[in-house]
């Protein structure tokens, strides 16, 4: 160990010097206070052995100094001295001393102190040491943070930029929409797409779970059934005429290609399309919440026969129904991350809610009533956070 002794007594000051570097420490000298602290500033040095009384700065005022001094290791203090009684031990530890020798003190006393003193160094140098490598890490787990958190906000553009742009995909028909994920990027997504010059199709759709998991399952979906659309797979040629596939059909393809795994979440979706001239339609519902159909007049039915989720049995059957919009009539698709979204007491806003809501705001455009909606679940959850994805699309015929 390195020990820095000061003293203005040269033969004490040698006398020390030697005995240090017989048990096999690396011994440095001053012979006063200011002569250390030059040493100290210049130099690393771990243990300090000084007298009390020294000219220009003392034992006292130089504990003071190392105690203030920012060095980023710990300096173990011996304060030297011929005054023993309290008041000075007290002066002395409130400097910060740690350790006190009277200057009659035996070998083998001072072996014991110095042994001490470097039990409490070596411990503060393992300390250093953990930290140095938890900072380390920390920073690196920084790091990580922001590369997944950029990462993130990649996804969430990514994932955006496959949900609905424009409404206006038909004149004969009004479309809107709300989405909120519950994370920075979340499991539910849906659209709408011209299927011929007749029909629009539609789909939403719920993966199990939320984050980038169900993220990356929704948007790999999305692109399967775009390119369903594009490579004409939603559509049967039929003769002269081009007749929309069965919603059910598509359905139970989907179920054949994406069964669950532990890498592959199952899903919940809405499947279906409506013919814009006559307002007829039909829809294949697959473990997801009952779509909704309000009528001009406020009155709402469910539509759908539940049916099982995608993805999570094989060869299981699903249906198709059959609905028709009226001119004012409205169909109304939802993930359960509206009708399970709880209040500070726990509680659900459940279908009842939603039903309600909707009705109310019939009359009203559907950007009000997403609106409404997006508000109403804001004050539900007071400050709570979104604990599943929101999402809602709504289609109503002109």
């Amino acid at each position: 160990m390195r020990i820095l002794i000061a003293d203005d007594a040269s033969d004490a000051r040698e006398i020390l010097r030697r005995l240090l570097k017989r048990w096999g420490h690396e011994v440095v000298t001053a012979s006063n206070g200011r002569e250390a602290w030059e040493i100290l500033e210049r130099e690393s040095i771990r243990l300090i052995i000084s007298d009390w009384m020294m000219p220009e700065i003392d034992g006292l005022e130089l504990c003071r100094r190392v105690r203030s001094a920012q060095w980023g290791h710990y300096v173990y203090f011996i304060l030297l001295t011929a005054r023993d009684d309290k008041e000075d031990l007290i002066e002395g530890m409130t400097a910060g001393a740690d350790d006190f020798l009277t200057k009659s003190f035996n070998f083998e006393e001072l072996r014991v102190r110095l042994r001490a003193a470097e039990r409490i160094l070596d411990l503060e140098s393992a300390l250093a040491e953990r930290n140095r490598k938890l900072g380390d890490m920390n920073s690196e787990l920084q790091t990580a943070l922001h590369r997944i958190q950029n990462d993130l906000r990649a996804a969430a553009a990514l994932q955006a930029s496959l949900l609905p742009k424009d409404p206006n995909v038909s004149a004969m028909l009004a479309v809107d929409w709300l989405f909120l994920p519950a994370a920075e990027i979340g499991g539910d997504i849906f659209d709408f797409f011209s299927l011929n010059g007749h029909h629009i199709g539609f789909y939403h759709l719920d993966v199990a779970g939320h984050g980038v998991p169900s993220a990356m399952m929704a948007v790999t979906l999305s692109r399967t059934l775009s390119a369903e659309l594009s490579d004409g797979h939603l559509i049967v040629p039929s003769g002269d005429e081009v007749r929309v596939r069965a919603p059910d059909a598509v359905v139970a393809d989907l179920n054949r290609r994406f069964q669950s795994s532990d890498t592959s979440p199952y899903f919940t979706m809405v499947y279906g399309y409506i013919d814009v001239t006559s307002g007829l339609g039909k829809l294949c519902q697959a473990g997801h919440p009952y779509p909704l159909l309000t009528r001009r007049d406020g009155r709402i039915a469910r539509v759908g026969h539940g049916g099982f989720a995608v993805g999570m049995l094989e060869g299981v059957p699903y249906d198709s129904v059959a609905f028709a919009l009226e001119p004012g009539d409205r169909l109304i698709l939802y993930s359960d991350g509206i009708t399970d979204c709880r209040n500070p007491a726990g509680e659900s806003f459940d279908l009842a809610r939603l039903e309600r809501l909707a009705s109310d705001f019939q009359e009203s455009p559907l950007g009000a009533l997403a609106a409404r909606l997006d508000a109403t679940l804001r004050d539900w959850r007071d400050t709570g956070e979104i604990e599943d994805d929101i999402s809602l699309l709504m289609i109503e015929r002109r």
